[in-house]
């Protein structure tokens, strides 16, 4: 189950070569909101722009633990990179779900070209109770008719822009509360679709998030995922695979703060004393190689859940809770390690360290992380 095959230590390989040539050179300008698009033409050269497309359609159909490998390696190289590039499999995983072969060829077409796709489920009254999402699909005869906004959509003004594919939910039924939540396969470009606010983050700037205003945005009855009513089901599921990617990331970001703090530590005084030979900073690092450790293996026991078609839901949100509080911990003792010198700009951890912070508030706060898993036990 942990052990690597052949492919996947040649797909880990890949990945930490982009990394290092195009990444660890500009991550100045990724910090600044600059070079994604630069980045994800290079990227796509790597045969690696959608990892869940499926092979039907053209695309490579990795399992998830081949999937977790690549989103932990671009965590470490940049978080914001990571989540920019992972929109694709994100926006995707409801097509899995729910989608038809027509469907999945619509929407995989352009993102296996070189576009981004994009997931549009939070609203500025629905984060986490996606229950409660206002936008509205009013059907028509053959059509449904979509009003509302969206807010913090990673990708979705390049999704726009490229005319590529993204899904959104919407309420076919506002009295039935998520019950009545359905998703729509939505073709960027399409009238009614327009970019709203591009937010300006505290970190992982090397993905765009934006918000998106839906005005009479007319999409067919063809498009919709699944039956009326079963947007909350698929979201939940592709929330689940997605909470796996972002524990991946996290263990990413675990092991640069790692990384970074050793190299740190070896090379710096505290007096006459090389900090590697003092105790207190020797058990924090032993600390953090623990956590990161760990993390790791939740991650992959995860995929393996997943994989071989068991149940994982649980464990979705165990991995995603510990994961990126892991991070948080780990980019903290990193910055208490370093002192002065990692609050500077100048420190690479600096950035691991605000890149980091939003790990535990997307795709599911760790607040409801903890009420799921608790509400699973307590169930029982």
């Amino acid at each position: 189950m942990f052990d690597f095959t052949e492919s996947q230590l040649e797909l880990q390989q890949t990945v930490r070569s982009f990394v290092k040539e195009h990444l660890d050179p500009n991550l100045e300008l990724i910090d600044k909101g600059e070079y994604q698009k630069e980045l994800f033409k290079e990227w796509c050269k790597t045969g690696l722009v959608c990892l869940v497309a499926p092979k039907a359609v053209g695309g490579i159909e990795l399992d998830t633990k081949s999937c977790a490998i690549v989103m932990e390696e671009l965590g470490y190289g940049d978080v914001g990179i990571a989540t920019g590039f992972g929109a694709n499999n994100l926006g995707s995983y409801p097509l899995l779900i729910s989608g038809n072969l027509e469907q999945q060829k619509q929407h995989f077409g352009p993102i296996l070209e070189g576009k981004f796709g994009a997931f549009a489920l939070t609203e500025p009254g629905a984060g986490s109770d996606a229950g409660a999402v206002a936008t509205t699909a009013d059907r028509k005869g053959d059509e449904y008719i979509l009003n509302g906004n969206k807010c913090f959509i990673t990708q979705g003004g390049y999704a726009i822009d490229m005319e590529s594919s993204m899904v959104v939910f919407a309420s076919t039924d506002r009295t039935l509360g998520s019950k009545g939540l359905s998703a729509f396969l939505v073709k960027g470009g399409t009238p009614g679709l327009k970019l709203g606010k591009i937010e300006d983050k505290m970190g992982i700037r090397g993905s765009q998030t934006v918000e998106l205003v839906i005005e009479d945005l007319h999409v067919p009855v063809s498009a919709r995922l699944g039956e009326e009513g079963e947007g909350m089901k698929i979201a939940m599921k592709t929330l689940d695979s997605g909470r796996l990617m972002v524990a991946a990331q996290a263990v990413g970001c675990c092991q640069k703060a790692l990384d970074l703090t050793v190299e740190f530590v070896k090379s710096h005084m505290e007096g006459q004393k090389p900090l590697h030979k003092q105790q207190a900073i020797a058990f924090k690092i032993a600390e953090m190689e623990a956590t990161t450790v760990a993390a790791r293996q939740l991650v992959h026991r995860g995929a393996f859940l997943k994989d071989s078609k068991q149940p994982y839901s649980h464990h979705s949100a165990v991995t995603k809770l510990f994961t990126t509080e892991a991070a948080m911990k780990v980019a903290n003792s990193a910055m208490e390690i370093m002192g002065s010198y990692g609050y500077t700009k100048d420190s690479k951890i600096e950035k691991v360290w605000r890149d980091a912070r939003i790990l535990s508030i997307y795709e599911g706060t760790n607040q409801i992380q903890r009420l799921v898993i608790a509400g699973g036990l307590l169930r029982k």
